[in-house]
């Protein structure tokens, strides 16, 4: 190295101060002089990206993935010829944080719909989410039917009527059990994550989806309200893994640009599922008192369906390449999800994500222990427990619990006030059907912000009119459109992105740990408001609604200041902006005008250069690279030739 740097210092005392100067910021460093979060410099590449170009060639250094360099398609730098033949374009090595790298990156990422995509999304989210939500409302139309089931079976084992109270308990019990076993599968579902795989963890949950159908059906052909119980319970742990692994899974396998649709379809098919349940729990079908226990059978139907169709399927080729370092496993997986046979940017993407410390080995699994230990993940922690927090304390449970008897004073029949809720459930499918595409659009911080403002001005009209509708009875109509209202707000913005923006706050390493945390924090989250809220109703009368009210004031306070947005970043981006990652050697390419770009060392001494032009010959599609000679050097020349076959769906950049 001494020789070369001495030979290139002689080099440049033999030349003209002209010649020198010249040379001098014609030349690229063997090392970056500035750090990659101070770089003067990112402006000027931001200009490039702007006009249509990227600012890097090529990765040089290493990963801990991969060693091997990545170049960059010479295809999306061609537009700087501007219309010319011929450009010729200089570079320099230097080193640039991952975040940036990244940003030159995705234009080059697959970022388009495909079979292959939509119908595995369609498997995970059939086998898992939907799963949840049947379970969420099954129980709502025939609960009347069970309690009537355990007063009978109780009463025939007593040999005298059983009191009420006893009955309130049992079925008490029985609603509460889903909640411990949904926050077990919730925990349990980060470690299965690492050490199983998403697909197989889903796999494994389906077990307990059999299980529990199986029991629940079976009490009553046994007499025995006790197998519901357990059947319940059972129920909760295979939800809670869906609801863990599902977001995270559909996070790791969509485009940058489609990851929050992608992230929203787990709480549409949630909402699906507890309107279909509902429907199907009408007295007309399946509601009646011989048919109810088919009703709760049903859900052995996409675990089946997932069961024979999703090992079919690859996992996540995040897992395979930065959980088990198997990149063959990864790069098919990734051919698969992009259905495009050119996803060399898509593993280069995976492959300069951030990993651990550089003393601790790659298969080093990453532990709650470290999780909580680690400074730089607090904040982003907070954040995803907060925002399921914020979830369950909207007030959501306490509107629906309302709106049985809000459709009650409003004169609305018994018999039809089932179909009141079914109407409402609707509604909830529909604006988060609507929420799928607006997420991507117009990003996750708005759709949270804006709703919950309109859903505190719903809690003060909720709570006017439930305490003077007394002396003004058409207050009870304004009462039902303020329910509907919030409904909607809910299923557009706290519905469908505290968990999925939970899959996307951390790296590859914490993910799984963090949402077992962020899940769980929701499922406990639900068991205090199971237990606590008719007693607060009790207390408060019409006045439940401030607490919520004031909570939600607190909240937006908390997402405006706190919540980063996420929209269209790679996960790397987003994690940069809690924790930045390890600079990363690159080739970076200069405009024709450059003269202020200095490459000297913080000694003030030159270090080993060259000068590298790069042609574009764009009537030939294909590039010839020339290293300036030294003296003592001659000339070399390489040539590379674009790709071949373009993804589906893929536009020519």
């Amino acid at each position: 190295m001494e020789t070369k740097k001495a030979a290139s210092e002689s080099n440049m005392t033999d030349k003209s101060p002209t010649e020198a100067s010249a040379m001098k910021h014609r030349n690229f460093s063997g090392r970056s002089t500035v750090s990659a979060a101070d770089d003067p410099d990112r402006e000027r590449r931001q200009s490039l990206r702007q006009r249509g170009s990227v600012a890097f060639l090529k990765r040089t250094g290493s990963t801990a993935t991969t060693d091997a360099p990545f170049e960059r398609q010479i295809s999306h730098v061609s537009s700087l010829a501007s219309g010319k033949s011929l450009a010729s374009i200089r570079t320099r090595l230097t080193s640039v944080s991952r975040s940036e790298y990244h940003q030159d990156l995705k234009p080059s990422l697959g970022k388009h719909l495909n079979t292959n995509l939509v119908f595995t999304a369609f498997i995970i989210i059939f086998g898992s989410s939907f799963q949840f939500g049947y379970n969420l409302g099954v129980l709502n139309n025939i609960s009347m039917l069970i309690q009537d089931f355990y007063r009978d079976v109780y009463s025939e084992r007593k040999g005298a009527a059983v009191e009420e109270t006893f009955i309130t308990v049992m079925w008490s019990l029985t609603t509460a059990l889903f909640i411990p076993g949904g926050f077990i599968g919730a925990f349990l579902g980060g470690f299965t994550a690492d050490k199983l795989g998403r697909k197989k963890t889903i796999l494994l949950s389906h077990i307990f989806a059999f299980l529990g159908a199986a029991l629940s059906t079976a009490c009553m052909a046994a007499k025995a309200p006790e197998l519901l119980m357990l059947g319940r319970f059972l129920c909760g742990l295979n939800c809670g893994f869906g609801n863990c692994i599902a977001p995270m899974y559909l996070s790791e396998i969509a485009p940058f640009n489609m990851r929050g649709a992608f992230g929203t379809l787990h709480q549409l098919s949630v909402t699906i599922g507890i309107f279909l349940s509902s429907v199907f729990g009408l007295d007309s079908l399946l509601g009646s008192k011989s048919l109810w226990p088919y009703l709760i059978l049903l859900q052995i139907i996409p675990a089946a369906v997932s069961l024979i169709i999703l090992p079919l399927l690859p996992d996540s080729p995040r897992f395979y390449l930065l959980v088990l370092g198997e990149r063959e496993e990864a790069f098919r997986a990734m051919k698969f999800f992009r259905k495009c046979d050119e996803v060399t940017t898509d593993m280069e993407e995976m492959d300069t994500e951030n990993q651990q410390q550089e003393d601790q080995p790659q298969t080093e699994p990453y532990t709650l222990v470290k999780l909580f230990k680690s400074r730089d993940l607090w904040k982003p922690l907070m954040v995803a427990c907060m925002l399921n927090l914020i979830q369950q304390f909207s007030g959501i449970n306490a509107i629906f619990f309302y709106s049985s008897g809000i459709f009650k004073q409003a004169q609305i029949a018994d018999q039809n006030i089932q179909y009141a809720v079914v109407g409402t459930n609707g509604i909830n499918v529909l604006m988060t059907l609507i929420a799928v595409p607006l997420i991507d659009m117009t990003g996750r911080r708005p759709l949270l912000l804006l709703p919950m403002l309109v859903m505190i001005g719903d809690l003060v009209l909720i709570t006017i009119s439930l305490s003077l509708q007394a002396k003004f009875t058409w207050l009870v109509y304004i009462s039902i459109l303020a329910v509907l209202t919030y409904v909607i707000c809910f299923a557009v913005g706290l519905g469908p992105i505290p968990m999925m923006i939970a899959a996307e706050l951390f790296r590859q390493g914490p993910r799984p740990k963090a949402m077992a945390v962020a899940g769980a924090v929701n499922w406990f989250c639900t068991f205090i408001i199971a237990m606590t809220f008719e007693i607060i109703q009790k207390k408060c009368g019409n006045y439940t609604f401030v607490i919520f009210l004031v909570l939600m004031v607190l909240f937006v306070v908390f997402i405006y200041f706190l919540l980063p947005e996420t929209k269209n970043k790679t996960f790397e981006e987003i994690a940069h902006e809690f924790s930045p990652g390890a600079p990363i050697e690159v080739e970076e390419m200069m405009d024709d005008v450059f003269d202020d770009i200095p490459v000297a060392n913080d000694d003030g001494e030159h270090e080993e250069h060259q000068l590298v032009t790069i042609n574009f010959d764009l009537s030939k599609n294909q590039t010839k690279e020339a290293v300036t000679p030294t003296e003592d050097d001659t000339a070399k020349e390489s040539e590379v030739k674009l790709p071949g076959k373009a993804c589906e769906g893929a536009s020519k950049v």
